[in-house]
């Protein structure tokens, strides 16, 4: 049977319109699926919420819907926008999906609507996205420049209007964004475009030096589409995947090409204190051993998801001959040719350096796998992810479709389809299992990309590992853990004992908000909310959001998270400046 996208589209939204226009609850429920799903990001509340099934989706209309205030909803109509018919693979049907744009009490809105067909053939929606866009009179610029309307006029000095924003934000910074990598910078690019001034500050010399510093094979394991940068394209003959120099080189570029005022070589510099009544911090810096005092309304951490390492604490390092390391400060192999290596943890790190060490002379690696981990071949993510966001497609487009699928729904998704996850990977588990790797597909069986939404750790995206493994050459020492070290190695709890030359330490790292205890005081830390992770109607805790202390949030995620939630923090703090909302947590 032939279906008419356009048309289903239509009548869908028509009925929708209609029911918002009369504020007919009952009429809008009945639109959805019984196990629909809509995901409202600060449309009808200042917060991002998710809503699945008709009972919840009923409450929180009751309570929201008149004050929202939705209007003019129409059908987007422009190119990759207009309704098509789509697959989606993890629930094996079709699918009507499509954009459309309202507005609201707050502002100009768009939508992205999945419909399928229920028992009788009708169309209801699947999954329904309802995304405050833009501010009345304050919307995003649509260029570098502060006054898009001003473009080409003639006389205009350009250079003289960047430097006078320049001062303008040194000299009184609304917002702090304290980290110049990939999130901070991608912020700080999107405030700069929302007239929100924004003073960057990174302790090493450059934009992306955290990224230099990490180990010198570390390649990204997303496809370079995924892992693009907010307003900036990579050129069409940049590498699929990115090498560690090449990435930190590019954010030092976007950090250029985006205008953005940034302080290297400055920290922050312990306990800023909070003004409940001018609701601004006390903050001060030091850069290049020079103290400045900012006041800014706000300050957005994004010193990353994965904070400060954690090493554990094994007794007996001080009388071990060899050397110990975290895998933070690994650089490279050359300084273990010859040497029996032994690396502690099993996510992506772990294979990656046990990887590089035994292609590059060490004597001997063997992997301490603590828990059970979950493996997926990286080629096996990478079709996943080009297929959400495609070459020939825009990247605002891809984010849009991506972000209206809620996060909670992809992980019930994953759950169901985790019998297709481990037969597509059982020539790699079979190599891995020959080794001795103990393997899971998540807690819940909800596999690797949800587990890096959740978890942190516990898992790694295998390119080429597995072979070594198979092939004896990285041993793998499982279900144990180290007990203590001795003089020339380390014993664990299963009383047996690895010599070693070197330790290497890839257990993770210390997640951002406990990082930053000592820096913000119990006092400040203890006010604020769980960060990363799921909440139970499946956002990112704490991120993007209210933290739970004012003028304080944290920015976290991979490129697609925080390049897309970009903008959702941005209207936050538009919004308090211009108080629509109230500076309070």
């Amino acid at each position: 049977m032939t279906i008419d996208p356009h048309s289903i589209a239509s009548s869908w939204l028509a009925a929708f319109a209609s029911a918002v226009d009369a504020a007919d609850i009952d009429a809008l429920v009945g639109l959805f699926l019984p196990d629909g799903w809509l995901r409202d990001l600060l449309v009808s509340t200042w917060d991002n919420r998710s809503l699945e099934g008709r009972e919840k989706i009923r409450d929180f209309l009751s309570s929201t819907l008149p004050a929202a205030q939705l209007t003019s909803i129409k059908l987007n109509e422009t190119t990759y926008l207009i309704p098509r018919v789509t697959f989606i693979g993890q629930i094996q049907t079709s699918d009507v999906d499509f954009a459309f744009t309202f507005e609201c009490a707050r502002g100009h809105g768009q939508g992205y609507v999945r419909l399928l067909p229920d028992a009788d053939g009708n169309h209801k929606a699947f999954t329904v996205l309802l995304m405050l866009s833009d501010l009345h009179g304050h919307e995003e610029n649509r260029t570098l420049l502060l006054r898009d309307d001003l473009t080409g006029l003639p006389g205009r000095n350009m250079q003289n209007e960047f430097d006078e924003w320049v001062t303008h934000v040194e000299t009184k910074p609304y917002a702090l964004v304290v980290g110049a990598a990939q999130t901070g910078l991608q912020v700080a690019a999107r405030f700069k475009q929302m007239n929100i001034p924004t003073l960057v500050i990174e302790r090493n010399a450059r934009p992306g030096d955290v990224w230099r510093k990490r180990y010198p094979s570390l390649t990204l394991h997303t496809p370079r589409r995924h892992h693009s940068l907010l307003y900036h394209s990579y050129p069409t003959n940049w590498p699929e995947y990115t090498g560690r120099d090449k990435l930190a080189g590019w954010l030092d570029q976007y950090a250029v090409s985006q205008d953005l005022v940034i302080w290297t070589s400055t920290t922050l510099q312990p306990h800023p204190k909070y003004d409940a009544e001018k609701h601004e911090w006390d903050v001060t810096v030091v850069r290049n051993g020079t103290e400045v005092k900012l006041r800014p309304a706000h300050i957005v951490l994004a010193t990353g998801t994965l904070g400060a390492a954690n090493i554990p604490d094994i007794p007996g390092q001080d009388v071990f001959r060899g050397t110990t390391l975290h895998s933070t400060v690994y650089d490279g192999p050359k300084p273990h040719v010859g040497k029996r290596v032994v690396v502690i943890g099993a996510g992506n790190s772990s294979i990656d350096i046990c990887q590089d060490l035994v292609l590059h002379g060490a004597e001997s690696v063997t992997m301490v796998q603590r828990s059970s981990t979950c493996v997926t071949s990286r080629d096996f993510i990478s079709v996943f992810l080009r297929e959400g966001w495609p070459e020939d497609i825009p990247l605002e487009v891809s984010d849009l479709r991506w972000a209206s699928i809620p996060i909670g729904l992809q992980k019930k998704m994953s759950i169901a389809s985790q019998d297709f996850m481990w037969e597509s990977q059982k020539e790699l588990h079979d190599k891995l299992r020959k080794g001795g790797v103990q393997l899971n597909m998540g807690p819940e069986g909800e596999g690797l990309y949800i587990m890096t939404l959740g978890r942190l750790g516990g898992f790694w995206q295998d390119k080429g590992g597995a072979e070594l493994i198979a092939d004896g050459r990285i041993k793998v020492k499982s279900g144990v853990s180290p007990d203590y070290f001795t003089e020339a190695g380390i014993v664990f709890n299963d009383g047996t004992e690895l010599p070693a030359d070197v330790v290497i330490y890839a257990t993770g790292y210390v997640q951002i908000k406990e990082s930053n205890r000592a820096l913000f005081g119990d006092d400040v830390i203890e006010r604020t909310k769980p960060v990363y992770g799921l909440d139970e109607e499946g956002e990112l805790r704490g991120s993007y959001r209210p933290s739970g202390h004012p003028g304080l949030w944290f920015a976290t995620g991979d490129f697609f998270i925080s390049r897309f939630m970009s903008k959702i923090l941005a209207l936050q703090l538009k919004a308090i400046q211009l108080g629509l909302i109230e500076a309070s947590a």
